[in-house]
């Protein structure tokens, strides 16, 4: 069984047709342009009774800005209606509606559709760009219906009362305040005192000292999230640091010459059986007999040291002490010792 309305009128009969289009076609009823039927013709009918309604297309005018539209059509809504005149549409743009009175202005008779578009306007605020498109008239109202709320020291860019302007930029920087409480190291200073009685070059830490902290209260100032300036309000608590004091040696041993050691060089090298000569090469290419020579050099974080370059960790490993390690002589004894070894002179490249 099937319902149709159509022209007023409604009608129920049995039929065997399969779909909407069929009933229409075996109810001669025929379908202008603009009209509309519901469910559409292709819709494949079930059992039981089937509704099928027809609308008819009537006269309508769209307008939007300067343009003119002439359409038929069965839509009832105005948005339908607008886009049935092919028109690009958004969520903001607004209708109105009603009967044309003044058929000679209008060229038409029939229902006219006035479409109201929002203005577009880019609002950057929060780090990106919204675009929106607003029926409101002034920059205040735009953003209040966008649901962009303004903090109360947040700036903009236009006064809020300004009117929209198509395509217009508006810029919302935003300024925060926040207070935090910071603790701080305060750096102990170190303090450097002299002591003749250690050899020069050598250091000792007397007093370790301690790091100092300060609590302090700030207000800190920002604009879009980025730090633009702070203030202090309170200092919560302060310790002073404790200064390290490191004790440097001055006292100097005789620093001599190759000369000047070769009595002990060849008394070392007749002990352990050494050519004299190789020892003073060795020892010349190394310091020029200066026995409190100290590398500008750093290997495996030590300054070689002495008459033959001894890191201090070799010459500790040696038997030698860092009080002694500028003293000629024993740098004489624990060279020749190691010459005398399995490895020879081959710990020394300058030669």
């Amino acid at each position: 069984m099937v319902l149709l309305y159509v022209d007023g009128q409604k009608k129920m009969f049995p039929t065997t047709a399969t779909t909407v289009g069929d009933v229409l076609s075996r109810s001669h009823v025929t379908l202008a342009q603009g009209d509309l039927v519901q469910p559409s013709a292709d819709t494949v009918m079930s059992g039981g009774q089937f509704n099928i309604n027809v609308y008819r297309a009537r006269p309508v005018v769209v307008v939007d800005g300067l343009h003119t539209y002439h359409i038929l059509s069965a839509y009832q809504s105005p948005r339908l209606l607008a886009l049935a005149a092919g028109l690009t549409l958004y969520p903001e743009d607004t209708y109105r509606t009603g009967i044309i009175t003044n058929i000679v202005q209008n060229d038409s008779i029939g229902e006219k559709v006035t479409v109201q578009r929002a203005t577009p306007l880019d609002v950057q605020v929060d780090g990106g760009v919204r675009h929106l498109r607003t029926q409101s008239t002034t920059v205040g109202d735009a953003l209040k219906t966008a649901g962009i709320s303004l903090g109360l020291k947040d700036t903009v860019s236009v006064p809020l009362s300004t009117t929209i302007i198509p395509g217009m930029t508006v810029n919302i920087t935003r300024v925060t305040e926040a207070v935090v409480t910071l603790t701080q190291t305060l750096p102990r200073p170190v303090h450097t005192i002299t002591d003749p009685t250690m050899l020069k070059g050598q250091t000792v830490v007397q007093q370790a000292g301690a790091d100092g902290q300060k609590t302090t209260t700030f207000r800190i100032h920002y604009q879009n999230g980025v730090e633009t300036g702070r203030e202090v309000l309170q200092v919560v608590s302060q310790t002073a640091p404790v200064p390290q004091v490191v004790a440097v040696g001055t006292k100097v041993i005789f620093a001599g010459s190759v000369e000047y050691w070769r009595p002990k060089v060849e008394a070392a090298a007749a002990q352990y059986g050494l050519d004299p000569n190789m020892m003073l090469r060795i020892m010349n290419c190394e310091s020029h007999g200066n026995a409190t020579e100290v590398s500008t050099f750093i290997i495996n974080g030590q300054h070689p040291t002495g008459l033959f370059q001894f890191l201090p960790s070799t010459w500790t490993e040696n038997g030698g002490t860092m009080d002694n390690i500028l003293d000629g002589n024993a740098q004489i004894q624990i060279a020749a010792k190691i010459m005398a070894g399995p490895q020879g002179a081959t710990p020394w490249q300058c030669k």
